[in-house]
Formats: structure tokens, C-alpha cells, sequence
């Protein structure tokens, strides 16, 4: 009897075995080539690893270690003996998905998601990961599945609604694609990739002008998408280090709103790497921000344009810098610098115009919002307003009218704009018209106090007559 026990148990042990596998050793890596700071996290991590050798946490933090400087194959096999040594640590699971994710691995990515959240499934991130790698796999139908889960739970999630209209694309279902691009378009209004897919849609539908418009503003927000905030990640984030890990942390620091500590990020990394050009590029962009670095515009211009004269971004920064300043010939001129460089440069063009605006010079300024192609919003109004100011309302319609089929923060103005024109061009009903519709949009979506000033307007239109 405890002869055939030891050899079930024998036979147990060997059928654990065989699905578990044997845990792999401790990768070895080379950081030949890598900054010095780098070296030292991945080589402390190493040395901790190896010291542990049962630890899952000490091979986890090594797999990290990795995976915040890009190596990725290394950081696979850390984080594979990680699993083997804790096969309940949801971390590891999931970091290494993000890893065969990397290295386009999709299926191995499917897999470790699979089971990372049958540990954690309540985790988004995760959850969207895996939707995205279902539709990567053409299983449409059960990433669609999670897609929908995630909207029952906010049906304001930009990032599920552009899956939805992915999936229902790819199942050519092109009026719901275009549905859900649009509503992905409206939760998060500079989400480049998702216009790319309305367009997409549109124009598959015949839909030729809206889609011209949308491949436009899928090109102006080409590198923006909405952020999912993921804790997990950021964990292995927070271990990049070297100068280029740096300046991608000040990137997403400003992209966010802390500007102070972009700031006080790119000084650090300044008084490391004086001749850095990234560095002073954004340490010059963030002077319009930051007012304590406006004083120092000048020496940070100079130093850039030593580096490199050809970088049209160096003139375009300071030029608005001297804006703010007040110094308008000055920051003229860096704009035409960077408009040299780069004749279709946008944002130059509109800067400019916004300073002959404020100089008195209409024609110009007009001419200058024109140029500032593919068009943004708030410039478009900006042209359209000094238009009818100037008395040349009737060129502002034609342009307006199909501008008013978007849904975005400023539908109301554009109906206001479009009100005034009207009335300009001596077509009081049509001006009364707009100017409803307007009020009716501000009542709901603001801006706060439109309403009321419509009001004044309509009141005044009443007493003509």
C-alpha cells in the first residue's frame, strides 16, 4: 500500500512537472553600449537575482529592469522564471504580456493576458490589452465582447469605442464603425487615430467631404491618443533611466500639465548634457509655460541655434516666448525664420497671424490664418471672426455652413459666427436662424454666459423689425 502511494505520488510529481516545466536560469545580458546610470539599475537587479535564485521578486524586479530599458528578450525570460517561482503574482503574467507584445508576439501576448486576469480580472488596462490583441488575432467577435464590457462600465472610454469601431470595420459594418469612431472622436477630441478610422469609414461610404475633413484632423493629431492610466506599468516605468528614458518622461509630464516638473526634469538632465539639443528644445517650449524660464529664452534660443539653425521648431518656440513678452517685431521675425525653413509650417503661420491681428493688420493676419493648414478649430474661428469683422462676412459663409455638421466645444460659436455673417451680408433671417441655434447649443454645452449674450443679440434683431 505505500509502495503504490509513493508511486502515484512519483507519477504526480512527474505530471506537475511536465505542464510547469523546469525554471529557467537567470538570463544573462550584456549593457555594453548603454548609459552608465542604466548599467548600474540592470546589473544591481541582475546581481540580485542571481544571489536569490528562488526569489521570485528578486527575478520579477530583473525582468523589470530589462523591460524599462527596452531589452526585451532578457526581460521575457526573467519574467518566465518569475511566473515559474510564482505562479500567483499577477505582475509577472501581465508584464511579460507586455513584453510579447513588444517583441509582436501576439498569441504568447493572448496567453499571459489570459492568465493574468484570471488572477486580476477586474483590471482595465489588462482587459483593453486583450481586446486589442483579439482583433491583432482577427477573433473580432471576442474582443467585441470586452469592448462592450468595458463601455457597460463607462461608456465614455474613448479607447473601447475606438475598438468597437475597429471590430465593426474589420466585420464591414461601416455605419456602425463610422458610429463609434465619431463617439471615440467626441470623448477624446484629439484622438488621431480614431479620426483616421472615421474618416476611413466615411469615405467607404461615400461620405467623400467629411472624410477629406477627418483624415485632415487624424494628420494634425497623428501622436496624440487618450491616455488609459495603468498603475502596473508605471511601476516599470518609473525604473527608466539614461538620457533618452528621461526625455520621454518629460514629454508625457507635459503632455499632462506638470510643467514645473518637466522643467526642473530637462534642468537636471542640462547640467548633465550641456550640448543636449533635445533638452534645450524643450526647456525653450516650456518657457511659454514656465515663468521662471522666460529669462532665460535668450541664452536657451542661442545655445539651440548654435547646435542646429535648421530646426524650425528653435525659432518657433522663442517666437512665442517673445510674444508673451510683448516683443512682437521680435518674435515676427523668429517666425519667418521657422516659416523659411518650413513654408507649411501651421503653427508658425498661426502664431503670426495672431500678432498682426494684435498689430492692427487684418489683411495680413487673415492671410496668415489661411496658410495655417491642415486647419485647427480654434484658428479657423479666428480667421472667420476677422473676416466678418473687417466686413468680408460673405467669404466666412461658405466655409462655415459644412463646419457645423462637428460636435465639438465649439459648435456653439461657429453657429454664433455664422449668425453674424449672415447679418453682415444683409440676410437678417438667416442671421436669426443661426443665432438660435447657437443660443440652443450654449444653453447645454456652454460656454458659460453665451447664452445670455445671444439673447442681447436676438433682442436687438426683434427691435428692427
Amino acid at each position: 500500500m505505500i509502495a503504490g502511494n509513493r508511486l502515484l505520488l512519483t507519477a504526480l510529481a512527474l505530471f506537475v512537472g511536465s505542464c510547469v516545466g523546469p525554471v529557467p536560469p537567470v538570463p544573462t545580458v550584456s549593457v555594453d553600449g548603454f548609459d552608465p546610470e542604466v548599467r548600474d539599475v540592470i546589473l544591481t537587479a541582475q546581481k540580485q537575482a542571481l544571489a536569490e535564485p528562488s526569489n521570485g521578486q528578486a527575478s520579477g524586479r530583473f525582468g523589470m529592469a530589462l523591460h524599462a530599458h527596452a531589452v526585451y528578450p532578457a526581460a521575457a525570460l526573467a519574467y518566465q522564471r518569475a511566473i515559474r517561482l510564482e505562479p500567483k503574482e499577477f505582475a509577472w503574467r501581465y508584464y511579460l504580456a507586455l513584453v510579447d507584445q513588444q517583441l509582436s508576439q501576439p498569441d504568447q501576448a493572448l496567453d499571459a493576458l489570459s492568465a493574468a486576469l484570471r488572477i486580476r480580472p477586474d483590471y482595465l488596462p489588462a482587459q483593453l490589452r486583450k481586446a486589442d490583441v483579439l482583433f491583432e488575432l482577427q477573433r473580432f467577435k471576442e474582443g467585441e465582447t470586452i469592448y462592450k464590457s468595458i463601455l457597460e462600465a463607462d461608456q465614455a472610454s474613448a479607447s473601447a469605442l475606438y475598438g468597437m469601431g475597429r471590430v465593426k470595420y474589420a466585420q464591414a459594418d461601416l455605419s456602425a464603425a463610422e458610429d463609434f469612431y465619431g463617439r471615440a472622436c467626441r470623448a477624446y477630441p484629439t484622438f488621431g487615430a480614431a479620426y483616421y478610422g472615421l474618416g476611413t469609414a466615411e469615405r467607404g461610404r461615400g461620405e467623400e467631404a467629411e472624410a477629406a475633413k477627418n483624415f485632415e484632423l487624424a494628420q494634425r493629431y497623428s501622436r496624440d491618443s487618450p491616455p488609459v492610466p495603468d498603475p502596473m506599468l508605471d511601476q516599470v516605468q518609473a525604473l527608466a533611466t539614461g538620457i533618452s528614458n528621461r526625455l520621454a518622461k518629460s514629454d508625457q509630464l507635459a503632455k499632462r500639465g506638470n510643467m514645473e516638473e518637466a522643467a526642473q526634469l530637462n534642468e537636471q538632465m542640462l547640467q548633465r548634457d550641456p550640448e543636449n539639443f533635445g533638452v534645450l528644445l524643450n526647456l525653450l517650449y516650456l518657457a511659454r509655460f514656465v515663468e521662471r524660464l522666460a529669462g532665460q529664452a535668450d541664452a536657451l534660443y542661442s545655445k539651440a541655434r548654435q547646435i542646429n539653425p535648421q530646426v524650425p521648431l528653435v525659432y518657433d518656440y522663442y517666437g512665442v516666448v517673445l510674444a508673451r513678452q510683448g516683443k512682437f517685431d521680435a518674435a515676427t521675425a523668429a517666425f519667418r525664420k521657422a516659416l523659411e525653413l518650413k513654408p507649411d509650417y501651421a503653427e508658425a503661420h498661426a502664431a503670426l497671424g495672431e500678432i498682426l491681428e494684435l498689430q492692427n493688420r487684418p489683411v495680413e493676419a487673415i492671410e496668415e490664418y489661411r496658410r495655417a493648414q491642415p486647419p485647427d478649430a480654434a484658428v479657423q474661428l479666428k480667421l472667420w471672426r476677422l473676416l466678418i469683422l473687417h466686413g468680408r462676412g460673405r467669404e466666412a459663409i461658405p466655409e462655415l455652413l459644412p463646419a457645423l455638421d462637428r460636435n465639438d466645444s465649439y459648435a456653439a460659436l461657429r453657429r454664433v459666427l455664422l449668425g453674424e455673417a449672415y447679418l453682415t451680408a444683409g440676410d437678417v433671417d438667416a442671421a436669426r436662424q443661426y443665432l438660435e441655434q447657437a443660443r440652443n447649443r450654449a444653453q447645454s454645452e456652454g460656454p458659460p454666459g453665451l447664452a445670455a449674450q445671444i439673447d442681447q443679440e436676438l433682442a436687438q434683431l426683434a427691435a428692427r423689425r
